[in-house]
């Protein structure tokens, strides 16, 4: 922070300020000017090599918009190409961990029930060698 004049101001109050200033300045220092240019009237709105011109820039307009709409419309289908394969992708991905937390479930249920009949067999056992 910056102190002016008993005040805190802050770098952007400065120059918002000194912006201010400089615009009255040149406002004070330089007329606005208006210039006016007088047109011959003629009796025709204009000639044919104007209409010509006219047609021909017009044409060329619409041709450099509908070239860039073409463009952008490509650069649409490239990004929902993209969008396509990459949501496959995730699918797939999400269906493989499905599947594989599935195999792993299945796995530690059979490991359970593996334990389970060793643990009763060496109940069986134990018993069997205790009587």
């Amino acid at each position: 922070m910056t102190e002016m004049n008993g005040t805190a101001q802050t770098p952007v109050d400065l120059d918002v300020a000194q912006l201010e200033r400089d615009v009255q300045r040149l406002a004070v220092r330089e007329p606005a000017i208006q210039v006016q240019e007088q047109l011959t009237p003629s009796a025709k709105p204009f000639d044919q090599k104007a209409h010509d011109l006219m047609i021909k820039g017009i044409d060329q307009v619409a041709t450099d918009w509908v070239g860039e709409l073409e463009h952008v419309r490509e650069n649409s289908k490239r990004v929902e190409q993209l969008v396509l394969e990459r949501a496959a992708k995730v699918k797939a991905d999400i269906t493989a961990l499905y599947l594989l937390g599935s195999a792993a479930l299945a796995e530690a249920k059979r490991g359970d029930d593996v334990n389970a009949r060793l643990a009763s067999e060496l109940d069986k056992l134990a018993e069997d060698r205790a009587a």
